[in-house]
């Protein structure tokens, strides 16, 4: 533990930590930075919750984290999508998966590395129950039809009820755009003999038409005044 201690200081010396958004010191997102906003809404028949907008300096944040190696920024969107999975239901978090090719070019799962942070803080059970069962699309570029389609079956469960004793579940992404990928993998899931309470993501993508959101719909926001990393 020592050890761990020394090399951490000693990093943060090499490596100074700053808010990606204003260059605060110390912390990779500020309060201030994140712009929290808790979106309440339903997806494929079961409640959604979102913590901000995919805008600006959390959508920095996220891709930054995502794509460029900075896994610092793990602690603060933890903190956020833990915000969203704690005004659902008691239930176990499902990650969506990523693809192994993404995997590989990430350094690993980084939806499920936010799932089992935000776990860690909420004292809930992570289950990395669901599998892509065919390979899909990038999402970038595709409209709310063709995102759609790119997931209709693309997800399957790796053990359902009859594995033992499964409990419900909570579908967990970092982000959600047209809702596409949610409903596959809540669809996936009841197939499996799974009951979804409910899905929980960083941020939502602001709509640009009406068309955008395939079944997602919006019910009310609310400003939470802490988080849970501060």
């Amino acid at each position: 533990m020592r050890k761990r201690a020394l090399l951490s200081a000693w990093l943060d010396l090499l490596l100074p930590t700053a808010c990606v958004g204003c260059g605060r010191p110390a912390v990779s997102l500020c309060r201030a930075c994140a712009g929290v906003v808790l979106e309440r809404g339903w997806v494929a028949g079961v409640p959604l919750t979102t913590a901000g907008h995919y805008v600006g300096v959390l959508r920095t944040a996220v891709l930054a984290y995502k794509e460029r190696g900075r896994l610092e920024l793990a602690r603060p969107l933890a903190g956020l999508l833990a915000l969203s999975v704690d005004a659902l239901p008691a239930a176990a978090l499902v990650p969506v998966p990523s693809s192994p090719g993404a995997v590989r070019r990430r350094g690993g799962d980084h939806v499920l590395r936010l799932a089992r942070r935000s776990g860690r803080l909420l004292d809930r059970p992570v289950c990395d129950a669901l599998r892509l069962a065919r390979p899909v699309r990038d999402g970038a570029g595709l409209s709310a039809r063709e995102r759609a389609d790119n997931m209709n079956g693309a997800l399957g469960v790796r053990y359902g009820r009859g594995a033992g004793a499964v409990p419900d579940a909570i579908v967990v992404d970092d982000i959600v755009t047209s809702g596409a990928t949610a409903a596959e993998a809540v669809r996936a899931l009841r197939a499996g003999g799974w009951r979804v309470r409910g899905v929980a993501a960083i941020a939502r993508t602001p709509l640009r038409s009406p068309g955008e959101a395939m079944g997602v719909s919006s019910s009310g926001t609310s400003h939470p005044t802490g988080l849970p990393w501060a």
